[in-house]
């Protein structure tokens, strides 16, 4: 049942769209103050799920069951945007409110179970997942995550992993287009496996850019071409929010490369943990980054807490603040990261 607390942040921003006014800044206000502040008071859950705890875990249907209402929840909260922003004499800030509402729905939670769901063996569950991502115009994400960055994780050769003293302006700016490429030259790969030119109709990316193409014209019959800038708006910084988590999940981890030419296999030293209890229940788990990258199609309630794992201070809300300001996200992190590194050399065989 604690997982159903995610439901908090679609529910506060709903609030903010009909009530309007200052409610408008109630998901902003509840994500960034109220989540760091709990976090901080609640402390962490290091704790692992018995045997028979896991057993009953894995069995029941519920935890997939909250993943998929996100779909309706995504689509819904949007076009509740989309009504909402045609009412005249609205201030500024009461929209500059609902969007980075919206965003913390859609890029927050919405991309959080989308990349749950794309891990999933069943073709119906990755779909959910890539209908998600439709939402935000980052289909590609379904490939180049899973067949990119799970393999180059920690390596120089991963878009999505971030070097030691880059900052997260400089990181999104090339991480995006550098994931979008990436995804085109995976599927272009797979394609040339079965001898098949990289624009055949089985190419991937070409069906995900038809299928955004006609979410676009959708939301623009909708609510008209006028609302279609704050779609996009609202789809960049959506996205923009997964790329900063993703900087915050790697930074400065690296893997080593063996004398054979490939790099060591992923282990517990390459990814940052959170053990931190409301972001836990919010995120579906992502903040147990490691076991995540160890075994991939472990569902979220699964995971498990690695004690070798490097740790970050705060949860996830509480960094991304962080990483707003990067001499303060540097003054934190890097020692960390130098920790992290000689407790790596220190583990080694």
């Amino acid at each position: 049942m604690k997982y159903l607390t995610s439901y908090l942040i679609p529910c506060s921003a709903v609030i903010g769209l009909c009530v309007g006014g200052g409610w408008s800044w109630l998901t902003p206000a509840a994500v960034f103050l109220g989540v760091p502040l709990l976090d901080w008071l609640f402390g962490r859950d290091d704790s692992n799920l018995d045997p028979q705890q896991e057993q009953k875990a894995r069995q029941s249907v519920l935890y997939s069951a909250i993943l998929y209402s996100y779909l309706p929840i995504q689509i819904g909260i949007i076009c509740l945007l989309g009504s909402a922003w045609r009412q005249e004499g609205i201030p500024v800030v009461v929209r500059v409110g609902w969007v980075l509402s919206v965003i913390l729905c859609t890029g927050g939670v919405g991309i959080t179970v989308a990349h749950e769901l794309i891990h999933r063996r069943s073709s119906t569950e990755r779909w959910i997942g890539k209908w998600i991502l439709m939402t935000v115009l980052y289909m590609h994400f379904a490939i180049e995550h899973v067949r990119g960055h799970h393999a180059l994780v920690g390596t120089t050769d991963d878009p999505a992993t971030a070097r030691k003293g880059m900052n997260v302006y400089r990181f999104i700016a090339t991480t995006v287009p550098a994931q979008w490429i990436s995804a085109w030259k995976l599927e272009t790969l797979r394609l040339h496996k079965h001898h098949l030119g990289a624009f055949h109709y089985r190419n991937e990316m070409l069906l995900y850019l038809a299928i955004e193409l006609g979410w676009i014209v959708f939301i623009g019959i909708l609510f008209g071409i006028e609302f279609i800038p704050v779609l996009l708006l609202v789809a960049v910084l959506s996205f923009c929010l997964l790329e900063m988590i993703n900087y915050i999940e790697h930074y400065g981890l690296e893997r080593d490369k063996l004398s054979s030419g490939r790099y060591e296999p992923v282990n517990d030293h390459h990814s940052w943990n959170s053990n931190h209890r409301l972001s836990r229940m919010l995120l579906f788990e992502l903040t147990r980054h490691t076991d995540h990258h160890m075994v991939a199609s472990r569902p979220y309630q699964l995971l498990r807490n690695t004690d070798a794992g490097p740790q970050l201070p705060s949860g996830y809300p509480g960094m991304v603040l962080l990483t707003l300001v990067p001499p303060l996200w540097f003054a934190v992190m890097n020692p960390r990261v130098q920790r992290a590194q000689q407790q790596r050399l220190a583990d080694s065989p």
